[in-house]
C-alpha cells in the first residue's frame, strides 16, 4: 500500500492524493469548522475552543484527531490483514472506501444530520488516505497535510543549491533533486485542491464537496488499470 507499482503511476496517484487531500481540508473547515486531515491545526484549534469555553467545538475538533488516527490504523489493518492475493490493490481498496466515506458525509449535511456524523466520515476517510500512501519513488510522503513535507522540501532545496555551488554533485544531491521533483508538485496540488474546494464548497455548499469522488474514481481506474497491466508479466516470471 506505501506506493504503486511503476514511478510514473506513484507519482501521478500521489499527486492526485494531494489534490484531494486539500479540497477535503478546505471543504471540511467551510462546512464544520474542523480540520479533516491535518492534527496539528485540529490540535491547536481544539485548545483555541476549550479557552473561549466552547465546549461543542473543542469536541468536534478532538472528535477529528481521534477519528483521523483511526483511519491511519484501519489503512494499517487494511495492508496487514487483505488476502495476499488482493493486496496489490489494497490502495484502489482504500480510494474506494475514501469514496464512499465522502459520499456519506455529504449525504449527512444534506439530510441536516449532526455534524459529528459528517466529521467522522471525512476524518475517517482522509486517515486512511494518508496510511495508504506513505512513500512515492522511496520518498516520504503525506497526502492529507503539507507542514512535514515543506519543511523536507525547503531543506532538500538548500541542500541541492549548495552542492552545485560545491561543484559536488554526489548521491545526496541526486537524492535531494528527486525529493524536490517529488514534493513540489504535491504542494502545488495540495494548494489547488484547497483552492478548488474552498471555491465548490462556498458555490454550492455540501453538494459541492462531492467534486472530491471526481478525482478519487480516476485515481482508482488509474491504479486498477496500471495493476491489471503488469499481472500478466508477474505471472510469467513466477
Amino acid at each position: 500500500m506505501n506506493e504503486s507499482s511503476g514511478k510514473g503511476t506513484a507519482f501521478g496517484v500521489s499527486i492526485g492524493l494531494a489534490f484531494v487531500g486539500g479540497y477535503a481540508d478546505a471543504s471540511s473547515y467551510l462546512l464544520a469548522r474542523t480540520f479533516t486531515g491535518h492534527l496539528t491545526g485540529n490540535c491547536v484549534l481544539a485548545a483555541v475552543s476549550a479557552a473561549s469555553k466552547e465546549w461543542y467545538l473543542t469536541w468536534d475538533r478532538l472528535l477529528a484527531v481521534i477519528v483521523f488516527l483511526a483511519g491511519i490504523l484501519v489503512s494499517l489493518i487494511l495492508n496487514r490483514f487483505v488476502p495476499v492475493r488482493l493486496r496489490q490493490y489494497s490502495l484502489a481498496i482504500a480510494m474506494f472506501i475514501e469514496v464512499l466515506l465522502i459520499v456519506s458525509a455529504s449525504l449527512f449535511l444534506i439530510n441536516r444530520a449532526n455534524d459529528e456524523l459528517f466529521i467522522v466520515c471525512m476524518c475517517l476517510a482522509l486517515g486512511i488516505q494518508n496510511g495508504a500512501l506513505d512513500k512515492t519513488n522511496g520518498i516520504s510522503v503525506h497526502s492529507t497535510y503539507m507542514t512535514g513535507m515543506v519543511t523536507t522540501l525547503m531543506q532538500k532545496s538548500f541542500d541541492h543549491l549548495s552542492s552545485r555551488r560545491s561543484l559536488n554533485e554526489d548521491s545526496s544531491g541526486h537524492s535531494a533533486r528527486l525529493t524536490i521533483q517529488v514534493l513540489a508538485p504535491m504542494w502545488i496540488s495540495f494548494i489547488f485542491g484547497a483552492l478548488t474546494g474552498a471555491v465548490s464548497v462556498s458555490s454550492f455548499h455540501s453538494i459541492g464537496l462531492l467534486g472530491i469522488v471526481v478525482p478519487l474514481v480516476l485515481l482508482i481506474c488509474a491504479e486498477m488499470r496500471t495493476k491489471v497491466s503488469v499481472l500478466p508479466r508477474v505471472d510469467i516470471l513466477t
